[in-house]
């Protein structure tokens, strides 16, 4: 049961992030008794266009991200910026990045083992309280988005949430220090490179070749896996690139980039290309990696450490429900908080924001300015496919919950008693 004694308060919106490839959507409508009374609050919203053909196979990546060592992030084409580090003062710099499997989030490390998540990133734990023998130098997520592991330049592994440990040189003695880590497709192993070329496989990674032995102009600093995890790609600090297995060579940035500016290579989905990042920010697209920008016009204050893909597709989403139900009282002064449940019908996932709400009533003496609605989602909040789930099902925090508000005033507001109110939303959203 809900009592309702509304008083008046002119209306505000706070806006969630937008996600620039989100699909407009019209949520209507809710509708709350005022009064003494229950107070049921239900929503339908429909995609535009309600129905769609959702895409498989290879795909156009939608952007990337850059990451300076003062964990700055730099967000281009469509991938959305979640947040950084930049405004922290760190104790290590940050050495790297990487994304989550729907490419809503991303996580960074620091040479400590820190870790630091954003958008849809869970925290699996970190090294940042553990007395390493040698500073971490990357990360890599596994392939379900649920853990990851951090490499050490000493060859250590650590692996966290779902990644499972299946070897290190940590016990070694190594001639160059270990400076990437990327896994296999299945998760079920991985792949370690050190500066001077050389590749180390573990669990089902396979070895296909490396560049140790070879007279190198400038240190090997990433290596990255093909989609099959039938080869691998080594990019040294100058640009030159080393193709091994099924990885084919589509270019080098020798001669673009300055020396010892490199830091990462990311190849597409297709495999038909790759990207370089490098420490003045730039980036080199080779093969069909679109170029959707850089940092290299702006002025950093660190330099680039790491980039990061974003090769989820957008395609829009077909219709969703959203309903919920305000149960405690609602008095003046309070607000109340609205666990939203949300149905996907969709097979693939889908993340809703909802970015702006107005209210309507049917009285003029209780109108819609006597209400406020004091926050709509403040962040994406992702449902799985084919899935019902409120937002506390979903571990969304009560703080980003949409809360609707009686202001409590000098103004007699009797009137409002009894009446009825609607929430109309408007959002985005993304499959």
């Amino acid at each position: 049961m809900t009592t309702i004694d509304p008083r008046h308060h002119p209306a505000r919106r706070t806006i969630g992030p937008v996600l620039r490839r989100a699909v407009p959507l019209t949520l209507c409508c809710l509708t709350l008794l005022v009064g003494l009374g229950a107070a049921a609050l239900a929503a339908v919203g429909h995609a535009v266009p309600p129905t769609t053909t959702f895409v498989d196979g290879p795909v156009a990546p939608a952007g990337y991200w850059l990451v300076a060592s003062d964990g700055g992030v730099f967000a281009f084409g469509d991938a959305t910026f979640y947040g950084s580090t930049g405004g922290m003062t760190l104790n290590h710099p940050i050495v790297g990045m990487a994304a989550t499997t729907d490419g809503r989030g991303y996580w960074l490390v620091a040479s400590d083992g820190g870790v630091f998540s954003y958008g849809d990133a869970p925290f699996y734990g970190s090294t940042g309280g553990m007395v390493l023998n040698s500073p971490v130098v990357a990360m890599a997520a596994t392939p379900d988005g649920r853990g990851y592991w951090l490499v050490a330049a000493d060859g250590g592994v650590f692996s966290f949430g779902d990644a499972v440990f299946h070897g290190s040189t940590g016990d070694m003695v190594l001639q160059r220090p270990v400076v990437d880590i990327t896994p296999v497709p299945s998760g079920g192993g991985y792949w370690l490179a050190a500066s001077d070329g050389g590749v180390f496989a573990f669990g089902d990674a396979a070895f296909h070749g490396a560049a140790a032995g070879t007279s190198l102009v400038r240190p090997v600093g990433t290596i990255s896996t093909t989609a099959d995890g039938g080869g691998y790609w080594l990019a040294a600090s100058d640009g030159g690139v080393f193709s091994y297995g099924d990885a084919v060579f589509h270019g080098s940035a020798v001669g673009l980039a300055t020396r010892d500016a490199v830091v990462d290579l990311q190849s597409t989905p297709t495999d038909g290309g790759y990207w370089m990042a490098a420490a003045d920010g730039g980036v080199f697209a080779f093969g069909d990696a679109p170029f959707f920008g850089s940092a290299s016009d702006l002025t950093l204050h660190r330099p680039v450490v790491g980039m990061a893909v974003d090769d989820q597709p957008t395609v829009p989403v077909r219709g969703f429900t959203i309903t919920g139900d305000i149960v405690p009282r609602l008095v003046p002064g309070a607000q109340e908080q609205i666990d939203l449940v949300i149905t996907n019908p969709n097979p693939v996932p889908i993340t809703v924001v909802s970015n702006r709400t107005t209210v309507t009533t049917a009285s003029t003496s209780c109108p819609p300015a006597d209400f406020t609605v004091t926050e709509g989602l403040r962040r994406p909040v992702t449902v799985p496919a084919a899935t019902t789930a409120s937002l506390s099902d979903l571990g969304v925090d009560r703080s980003d919950w949409p809360s609707l508000a009686m202001p409590d005033t000098a103004v007699d507001q009797d009137a409002c008693q009894g009446r009825h109110l609607t929430l109309h939303y408007q959002g985005e959203a993304v499959g």
